[in-house]
This record gives structure tokens, sequence and C-alpha cells, in this order.
């Protein structure tokens, strides 16, 4: 986000008497420290203006020293916004860089997932299959038993009616030889 200058409002700066004493010295925290006040020492900008040029000079002095903290602490507000700027920037682009990566970790785990799941039916269908031929190669195996069963029951069948017609043409031939042999 940028902030145009002409938006900027920058209040005056209000000095305390420790910081007019100590010349280029730039306040950087927000609440200035407590200090005793001193009815006998005011800052130089404060005090009344006394007799012709030496109180002019003071005030102009005063007035350049006071423009020149007003300086040093705009400068310092710039750095401070463009570091504020920077920082922002950074971690808005460490943001996006830690999103991304959670997105392409998250997709690297869900293509695991897919891939450990469509192996795991791939297994499952080959057991399924597997089965499936074992119960197929038993019920051709049944199936052919039925049929040799079938087959000898037929074959058990035909013998039995073979017998029964063997025994009946054995009677009667039997029948036939004692006729033969009662006549005779």
């Amino acid at each position: 986000m940028k902030i145009s200058q002409s938006k900027v409002r920058v209040q005056p700066f209000k000095t305390t008497p420790a910081a007019e004493k100590i010349p280029g010295k730039v306040m950087t925290s927000k609440a200035a420290a407590p200090v005793k006040k001193s009815f006998t020492s005011r800052p130089l900008s404060v005090r009344p203006v006394s007799g012709g040029d030496s109180g002019t000079n003071e005030t102009m002095t005063s007035l350049h020293r006071i423009r020149k903290i007003a300086l040093q602490e705009l400068e310092l507000i710039r750095r401070m916004k463009a570091e504020a700027v920077k920082y922002q920037q950074e971690t808005a682009m460490k943001a996006r860089s830690e999103a991304h990566q959670l997105v392409l970790h998250a997709r690297l785990a869900t293509q695991r997932e897919i891939e450990d799941i469509i192996r795991q039916a791939n297994e499952e269908i080959h057991k399924v299959l597997a089965d499936i031929r074992v119960i197929r190669i038993t019920a051709q195996e049944e199936l052919a038993a039925q049929r040799k069963f079938t087959d000898a029951a037929k074959l058990n069948s035909m013998s039995s009616s073979m017998k029964e017609v063997f025994q009946k043409s054995l009677d009667m031939s039997i029948k036939k030889k004692k006729l033969v042999t009662i006549k005779d």
C-alpha cells in the first residue's frame, strides 16, 4: 500500500528541554521520558526575546535547531516507512511462498493417497479375480465329476438293464433247455 506524500500530515515537533540541550540528538520513542521541570531554565525556543540582535540570533539558531531536528525526524519517519513497506512486502512474499508450499505439499499428499488407494484397489481386484478363477476351476472340476457320476449312473443303469436282458434271455434259454430236456 502506497501513501502519497500529500496525504501525510506532520505534526509540529515538540521538544523537551533535554532534547534541545543536546543538538543533533534524535528522539525516536513515542513518549518522551519524564523530565523534571525547572522554572529557571527554559528552552531557547520558549525564552522571551531579549534585547536587539543577540535575541534574534538566538531565535534563529533555535529555529534552525528545531528545523534540523524536524528534518531528522522526517527522515527517520521516511526510513521507518520504507522499512515498514519493505517488511510488509517481504512478509507478503514469504506468506505467498509458504501458502504455495502448503498447497504443493497438500497436492503431493493427495496424489500419494490417490496412488495408494488405486494400488490397494488393484490388489483387491487381483485377489477377487484370483478367487473367481479358483471358483471357476472348482466349478469346472465339480461339473466334470458330476458328468462322470452321471455317466457312471447311466452305465450302471445300462448294465443293470443289460443284466436283466441277459438274465431274461439266460432264463429263457435255460427254460428252453429244460423244456428240451424234459421233452427228450
